[in-house]
């Protein structure tokens, strides 16, 4: 789930410009990653312990063979939450001894933070709702919305979709026709 979370839903594999342009390194003009194994093991840890809800603590089998039950959030058996260091994006680092939930909290929020997200989930909804291969002038505005709708407020889909649906790109009758 650590590696699904990182590189299909939120940030993807290479780090990103504003615009949702691949960063290339310097050096060797190649995308630069934005995670490597051992975040994704911290990332692993932090997942450790949880399980569906409602399920019989006193058969310790439980935990692994759990019945499912979607109706309610998951719970953490705090026996099979990894207790060591977690190491996350952009070198953070979540101290030993922590609770599973101030764990997933911080890494969840850690994310979020990342740059990455709002290109990268704009570009997704654009290709998704609006046109396959959005400008990168487009994504950059959608993703300025992403960033602060106007208020200061990260990550208000209100206003993302409000900008990817009323961008003039996504309504001017000139775009369809232009190449590419």
């Amino acid at each position: 789930y650590a590696r699904e979370i990182l590189q299909l839903f939120s940030i993807g594999l290479y780090k990103l410009h504003p615009d949702g342009t691949l960063q290339l390194s310097t050096d060797e003009g190649l995308p630069i990653e934005t995670y490597d194994q051992e975040v994704i093991k911290g990332f692993a840890r932090v997942f450790t312990g949880w399980t569906f809800a409602n399920q019989d603590r006193s058969e310790e089998w439980r935990f692994y063979w759990p019945e499912p039950y979607w109706r309610v959030p998951m719970e953490v058996w705090n026996e099979h939450h990894s207790t060591g260091s977690k190491r996350l994006l952009n070198g953070a680092m979540l101290p030993a001894g922590q609770s599973p939930q101030a764990d997933l909290t911080a890494a969840l929020d850690n994310i979020f933070q990342h740059p990455n997200v709002g290109p990268f989930v704009c570009r997704q909804l654009i290709q998704r709702l609006v046109t396959s291969n959005p400008s990168p002038a487009y994504v950059y505005r959608c993703g300025q919305a992403f960033a602060n709708n106007g208020s200061g407020v990260r990550g208000d889909f209100k206003a993302v979709l409000r900008a990817i649906l009323l961008d003039w790109e996504a309504r001017s009758p000139d775009v369809p026709s232009q190449p590419g």
